[in-house]
């Protein structure tokens, strides 16, 4: 028998919305190139999150590289990718590592690592 993590991941992300605060990530992907301009055409989209930010400490990294001023960000279960980037008190910084808390497919909260 499996255990049903659908009431964690409710509890979760209650738990982000009420102590965290709503975040604007921005991804941006290539589009095709145009022979003509030289070009790719890049589009954009956004997208809302409820998360908290931590400082980032070598003990949090979990085996990824840190630099200073890098950040951890434990936010809602969503597909975040690397590249992503978010606005933190005026300052825009991109997500370069992603984690999620996910057992058996549930996804419950990501932490991200975010640099300058």
């Amino acid at each position: 028998m499996s255990y049903n993590y659908a009431p964690l991941q409710a509890s979760a992300s209650a738990m982000l919305k009420k102590f965290g605060r709503q975040y604007t990530f921005t991804r941006t992907t290539k589009g095709a190139y145009s022979a003509a301009t030289g070009q790719t055409t890049d589009t954009s989209t956004t997208y809302k999150k409820y998360a908290c930010v931590f400082d980032l400490t070598e003990q949090d990294s979990g085996g990824f590289t840190v630099v200073a001023g890098d950040r951890r960000m434990l936010a809602e279960g969503h597909a975040y990718q690397v590249g992503d980037t978010v606005s933190l008190d005026s300052e825009t910084f991109r997500v370069v590592a992603v984690s999620p808390n996910k057992p058996a497919g549930t996804n419950l909260a990501v932490n991200l690592q975010l640099r300058k």
